[in-house]
């Protein structure tokens, strides 16, 4: 047993020597990316294939990339792609690029107690902005950013890329989150919650709920935003804001008296209790 012990970890040790020296290889250009940002829809930026610096590489340009949510005057409110450009070969940003992540500089005793013990990590995935750097030639890299042990951006890494001076060349809307209609009518994409499964047949994963008030207290007044909903041959149920109304007074009164009253429903694990009260849904006891 003693033997074995000592075979694991004269095999653990030269693992670890051999990772390690592949880490000293200089990196090379595996694979270049376009000079500019991808125009759709903000993409899985962790599944993205990425790569260290290579060698020799000088940048010229940094482009950036940002989806945000912006309101357009008279077409709703849309995700847009604002592309952004710094020049310059960004010294600073190359410096924390360059640097190796956290697990290569730990010492040989902390990665061979890695290697038996494995590490412990929370449950949390990071993101940062898409930035691609460019060189002389044109040739663009969609770098590497070197993380903590558990996988964590080095925020210094981070800052750098955010102090760079960034002039803005393109804003590109890639798809609309709600239309002009909704957008002034207060019935934002966020409080929407389709409930066409209550007219399709019950599944084991629905449950009975147990009845109670939908507000405790009761609201002074209630938005009803009504939808017409449509189903497309490609599976996503898709809805399109048909009318509006402030409910108040007796008319509130009557309408939250009726959803008390009623029986409660079989729900979709999945649906909100709060959507379900918007769209005046009873039944879900999350």
């Amino acid at each position: 047993m003693h033997a074995l012990r000592i075979v694991l970890v004269v095999l653990a040790v030269m693992i670890l020597i051999r990772s390690d020296n592949r880490m000293d290889e200089a990196p090379r250009l595996d694979h270049v990316v376009t000079a500019s940002c991808p125009g759709r829809s903000s993409p899985d930026l962790l599944s993205m294939p990425r790569q260290a610096l290579p060698y020799g590489f000088v940048p010229i340009e940094v482009v950036r990339c940002r989806w945000i949510s912006q309101y357009l005057p008279g077409k709703g409110r849309w995700e847009v792609l604002n592309e952004e450009h710094a020049t310059g070969p960004a010294t600073e940003l190359m410096t924390e690029l360059r640097r190796p992540p956290a697990r290569a500089q730990a010492s040989p005793l902390l990665k061979l107690r890695w290697f038996f013990e494995g590490i412990r990590c929370p449950a949390i995935g990071y993101t940062f902005d898409y930035f691609v750097l460019v060189d002389s030639s044109g040739r663009a890299v969609l770098p590497d950013v070197p993380t903590s042990v558990c996988g964590k951006p080095f925020p210094s890494a981070l800052d750098a890329l955010d102090r760079l001076s960034y002039q803005l060349t393109k804003q590109l809307p890639v798809r609309r989150i709600e239309s002009e209609k909704e957008f002034r009518a207060g019935c934002g994409d966020e409080i929407r919650d389709l409930f066409l499964s209550f007219f399709q047949p019950k599944s084991s994963r629905t449950r009975r709920a147990s009845a109670r008030p939908l507000w405790n207290p009761a609201p002074q007044g209630l938005r009803v935003c009504v939808y017409r909903t449509s189903h497309k041959l490609t599976g996503i149920n898709e809805a399109t804001l048909e009318s509006t109304r402030i409910l108040k007074g007796s008319n509130l009164n009557t309408l939250l008296t009726a959803l008390d009253n009623s029986p409660a429903t079989d729900c979709p694990s999945h649906h909100p209790r709060a959507r379900q009260s918007r769209t005046w849904a009873r039944g879900c006891d999350e």
